[in-house]
This record gives structure tokens, sequence and C-alpha cells, in this order.
């Protein structure tokens, strides 16, 4: 069985998607290090970041490739059976909550659950909403 043909626009931002979800890394840890003082806590939440990063910029592009000239991202041998712009967009998100959380309560374990918790929730939400 060949590979699927994805569009060069795909294969671009799959390559450039590294690039920024290390940017995404950086980004996140320095400024929550400063704001919160936890060096575990920033870890965590900048590297959900930066995974989200990582799967969303691949699917962005290929949403914007034509419906007839697309191909799921799902139809590559490695890329998993999951919805990739909800799984980016959630774990984008639960960072986000688990940082303000963790700004309002100081709490470590708190914040981690709340994010976890709301990042699932999102995933499911969006995995229905979002074109596959």
């Amino acid at each position: 069985m060949s590979d699927p043909e994805f569009h060069e626009s795909v294969i671009v931002a799959n390559r450039r998607s590294k690039v920024l979800a290390l940017v995404v890394a950086i980004a996140v840890f320095l400024p929550v290090t400063t704001a919160a003082g936890d060096i575990q806590f920033a870890s965590i939440v900048a590297a959900a970041a930066a995974i989200g990063a990582r799967f969303y910029w691949p699917y962005r592009a290929s949403m914007r490739v034509p419906e007839a000239d697309r191909t799921p991202l799902s139809a590559h041998p490695t890329a998993g059976n999951y919805h990739h712009g909800a799984a980016g967009i959630a774990l984008m998100a639960a960072s986000l909550v688990a940082i303000v959380v963790f700004l309002l309560a100081h709490m470590f374990l708190t914040a981690i659950a709340i994010g976890g918790v709301l990042g699932v929730g999102s995933y499911f939400m969006l995995r229905s909403q979002l074109p596959a």
C-alpha cells in the first residue's frame, strides 16, 4: 500500500511546526516561570502548549487545502487516529487554564487537574465541532 499524498503546504507546515513548538515552549516557559516561580509547573504547561501547537499547525494548513485535494492527517500511517486540530486547541487551552488557576490559587495539583479536566472536555467538544 502506498503512503497517502499530502499537499505541499501541509508538508511544509509539518516541518515548520517543530520549530514553532520550540518557540511556543520557550515563550510560555519564561513568563510562567517568572510569574509563578515554579519551574516544574512552567515546564508542564509549556510542554503541553508546545505539543498543542505542534498538532494544530499542520491541521490548520490541511484545512486551507481545497477539500477535493485534501488528505486527512489521520490517513498518514504514523499520525494516530485522533482529531489533530481538537487535540492541539485542547492542549493549548488546558495550559492557559492551568496557568490562570495556578496564578490565582497557587496550588500546583489543583491547577494541573483543572487544566487537564477542561482540556479533555474541550477535546471531546471540539472533536465533534471541527472538520476532520
